[in-house]
Order: C-alpha cells, then structure tokens, then sequence
C-alpha cells in the first residue's frame, strides 16, 4: 500500500469516529450540528472513494470524490453560519462546488493536468477554510466561551494557508505527481493536510456543541421557569460574590426584599393562571427598573429579592420605591377561564437593608425581611427600611408570610 492511500485509509478511519461523535449530539437542538453531520458524512464518503483509487473507475475516485468533498466543505461552512445565528447561502454554495467539480472533470477527461486541477481545488478549500473561520472569528460570543470559536476558527485559517500554498505551488509547477518517488514527500505533506481538515474542525466544532449544551443547562439552573429571572440558588451565589468583593473594599451594597401583596386572593379570585402572569409581569416590571449588573432573583411564591451592588441605603430605598409605583400604575391582563380576560390589579410591599462590613448574606436578608414585615404591618404597598438590629429570636420571614395567609 503507498504512502498517500495508507494515509488516506487512517482520516478516512478518524473521519468516521470523528462522525460518529457529532451523531451523537444530532438531538441536541442546537442549530448548525445537522450540516456538520453531513459534512462529515459526505467528507467520510469522500475519503473512501479517494482511497480505493485504482480499484474503482477514475470518475468515482476523482470526479465524484473531489465533488463531494468540496461539498463537506460547503457543509460544514453552512453549519459555522447557522450555529452563529446567520442563514447560509446555499445558492452560492451549490455553484462555487459545481464550478470546482466541473473544473476537475474538464482538467482530467478534457485537458488531463493535474496541476491545475490541483490549483481548482486548492482554491475553494481556501476560500471555504478562510470564511469558516472568520465567521466564528466575527460572530463569537463574549467570555469564556469564545475560545473554543477561537480555537476552530484557527484551524479553519491554518487550513485555509496550507491550501493557498498548496495551489501556489502548483500554480508555479513546484509540485509534481504526488503518486512518483520524488515528488511524494510535499505532495504527502499537503495530501495530509488536506484528510485532516474535517475531523479537525469537527472536534473544534464539538468543544462549541459542548459549549453551548453546558451554558443551556446552566441557564435552566439558574433561572426561574416561570418568570425569567433568577433562581434562588443563582441568585444567592451571586449575592454571595458581591458581598465578598464589598468586604474587600469595594463599595457596599444593598438588598431588597418585594413581596407582593394578598397574592394568595389573586388566585383565589381569578385562578392560577391569572396568579402566574401577576408573578411574569411583575419580573419583568422589576427588572426594566433595575441596572444591568444588580441581581433579581424568586426565592418562591410571590417574593423577590433584589441586591443593587455599590448602592446606599438611600439608593436601594429609591429603587424600591420605584418598582412598587410602577406596579401600582399597571395592570395585568390575564385570560379567564371562559374564553375572556381579567384586569389584574396588584400592589407590593418591600424592605431594603442595606449592607455592612461583618454582615452574612443571611443577616442582611433578616434585616431586609424585618422591613418587609413592618410595611405589611404598616398597610401594605409601601416600602420600609432597616431600621435597626434584628433580634436573634425574631422570625421576621415566617411572620411576614404569615400576613398573606
């Protein structure tokens, strides 16, 4: 067996397992891992019919192969476009492999130089390599995920300069037949290159499927189902954090505590459903208030928290107070039972607390949950303010939910 085939007999191994694993992750939703499995079924059949040349007829083992592996090329483009969000374009697609195929085919059976059907190939290869990775370059995201568009997005472009070279120097004559004894070192070295452009970025392909699967589920971890915004867990951690950094000295922040009031008549009145959309609108009215970097998290039932980093007490009670004016002056409309809708008219109650140096997460939330519960006492949709220790006896929480019973 010559060198080029064995080589070619080994991708075409590492092709299929290669296959085999994004297979595996066809069911994952993501957009753009269906044109990667075809492109790694095609460029795996592609493989196979290179390396039975001289056992099948020429048109199979050249025209077709090079056809087909041009298109896994296109393929898996297609699939770095529609997984960055964008909608390949197919028509060009279809006609730059036709041109590249019908190029081989006139090069070989019209005018055989091999040469140039070399040059032809090299071309697109480059260009789709080239355009693979400055799509991921281009469209990455933000943060820690970037780098593993990073790292397939340089194997696309290593790719797409081994490939300009390979055309170059065939374009100068510099390589000879890759099937003779002194030619067969270069033309091996970029015959290689060429096998392994697909399992390649096949695997860099994969570490972005793992990727995105591995934030999906952290997503869904970390936020509540029903109203968007963080889950308790989440938000703890998170408040967790920016009480660390205060108590490294960065500027203190505040929590607040918004509860919304005779929730349990709401449903009571106008269903669950009605209940559900009150606890939707309500996120989303909190949020529109709130900065980029401060937390708003469901702790359960019809309480939120909220923690406004490098904020005062004054501050966090403006905040609040805020939010709770904006509730008061929207209603919700919600669908009734019989085909109709209700208007839903709610209030909320809040306390703020804010932090300092020495107080626990949990200390800050007691402080925060005595607020709330001395403007429920108060009358309800109004918001109160930490105005002192809490007692270690007192169970602020329990008492305050106890109102809505």
């Amino acid at each position: 067996m010559s060198v080029p085939i064995a080589l070619l007999t080994i991708t075409t191994a590492l092709s299929a397992m290669m296959l085999a694993i994004v297979w595996s992750l066809r069911r994952c939703g993501l957009p753009g891992v269906g044109e990667w499995c075809n492109a790694n079924l095609t460029a795996t059949g592609a493989l196979v019919l290179f390396s039975l040349r001289g056992m099948i007829p020429d048109p199979f083992s050249i025209g077709v192969a090079n056809a087909a592996l041009a298109w896994s090329l296109a393929l898996f483009y297609a699939g770095c476009v529609r997984f960055c969000g964008g909608v390949p374009p197919w028509r060009r697609l279809l006609a730059a492999t036709a041109v590249t195929a019908a190029g081989v085919l006139v090069w070989r059976y019209a005018v055989d130089v091999f040469t140039t059907r070399v040059v032809i190939v090299s071309v697109f290869h480059a260009v789709l390599c080239a355009l693979t990775g400055l799509t991921l370059l281009r469209r990455r995201p933000r943060g820690q995920s970037a780098r593993f568009f990073i790292t397939t997005a340089c194997f696309a472009l290593f790719f797409a300069t081994g490939h300009a070279v390979r055309g170059t120097l065939s374009a100068l004559q510099w390589l000879g037949n890759p099937y003779l004894q002194e030619s067969m070192l270069l033309n091996t070295v970029f015959l290689t290159l060429g096998a392994l452009v697909m399992p390649a970025m096949t695997m860099g392909a994969v570490l972005m499927i793992h990727d995105a699967i591995v934030r999906r589920l952290e997503a869904v971890a970390n936020t509540d189902t029903l109203t968007g915004v963080l889950s308790r867990k989440a938000f703890e951690e998170g408040a967790r954090r920016e009480l660390a950094r205060a108590a490294g000295g960065k500027p203190a922040p505040a929590l607040l505590i918004l509860d919304i009031d005779h929730f349990k008549s709401v449903n009571d009145t106008y269903g669950h459903a009605a209940g559900d959309a009150v606890l939707q609108a309500f996120a989303q009215l909190a949020a529109a208030q709130l900065r980029p970097g401060d937390l708003l998290g469901r702790l359960g039932g019809e309480e939120f928290m909220v923690l406004l980093p490098a904020t005062g007490e004054a501050g966090a009670s403006a905040v609040a107070e805020r939010i709770r004016a904006c509730v008061q002056r929207h209603a919700v409309t919600a669908a009734a039972s019989d085909g109709g809708s209700h208007t839903v008219r709610y209030t909320v109650s809040g306390g703020t607390a804010g932090w300092h140096p020495g107080l626990t997460l949990a200390q800050l939330s007691a402080r925060a949950d005595a607020a709330l519960y001395r403007a429920k006492v108060g009358g309800r949709n109004r918001i109160a303010a930490h105005s002192g220790p809490t007692p270690a006896t007192q169970a602020p929480a329990q008492t305050a939910h106890a109102l809505d019973a």
